[in-house]
């Protein structure tokens, strides 16, 4: 966690830098999963808040169980922020917290591409992860976007040991990666429908893995 906090000076130090015109806006969202691998069926309902508000020296926010900072970079952005595992779509689903540096690409058409670096704050389930998120968007057809989604990590060997899913040895190892073809459907500005389906891959128990697909929705309302 010590490399994750050690970007914080840096973060506090930046002058001044958003040149675009301010964003402040808050959304809910009631998600649902359902998917299908070898080790069975399960499905998941989660309410979601996503919160953005930007400052002079910085932009906070609150999105898929993140909750931190971000500031422009070249080519993009950077952002420091909590994660809890219970709500964020890369955790192990337990009540511990990850400390989370990203660096990110904004994408044509509302897309976007990062790559992260994730530490336990804590002693439990110790280790790190790389992360993949991935938002791109495919096309429009009649005001509706389709996109492909995609977020994965590689666990080092003390988490995925610390998890029960790998054997203790060096190296990274595959935790989850998801893949799914999305669309979004707009009912009207305030109100909106995200579906979709695809591939996914987690790391379990005994150093095994499942396989299979999964299907999610949101709905989602923008409060301002």
């Amino acid at each position: 966690m010590t490399r994750v906090l050690s970007l914080l000076p840096i973060l506090l130090l930046v002058q001044p830098c958003l040149a675009e015109e301010a964003v402040h806006s808050m959304s809910i969202s009631l998600a649902g999963n359902l998917y299908q691998t070898s080790a069975g069926s399960g499905s998941r309902l989660q309410p979601n808040v996503d919160l953005r508000h930007d400052t002079p020296y910085g932009s906070l926010f609150v999105q898929q169980g993140e909750a931190g900072v971000g500031l422009p970079a070249p080519g993009g952005w950077v952002s420091l922020a909590a994660a809890n595992e219970s709500q964020w779509e890369l955790g192990a689903n337990s009540s511990h917290w990850m400390g989370v540096a990203r660096y990110g690409l904004d994408l044509p058409q509302d897309g976007s591409l990062s790559i992260g670096y994730a530490d336990r704050l804590g002693h439990a389930s110790p280790g790190s992860l790389l992360l993949l998120n991935l938002d791109i968007t495919l096309g429009h057809w009649q005001n509706q976007r389709i996109s492909l989604l995609g977020w994965g990590s590689l666990a080092d060997s003390q988490r995925a040991a610390s998890l029960g899913h790998q054997a203790n040895d060096s190296g990274r190892h595959l935790e989850q990666s998801n893949l799914l073809l999305m669309l979004n459907h707009p009912f009207n500005p305030r109100w909106s429908l995200d579906v979709g389906a695809g591939s996914r891959w987690m790391a379990d128990q005994q150093a095994q893995h499942s396989a299979g697909w999964q299907a999610v929705f949101s709905l989602n309302a923008k409060l301002y």
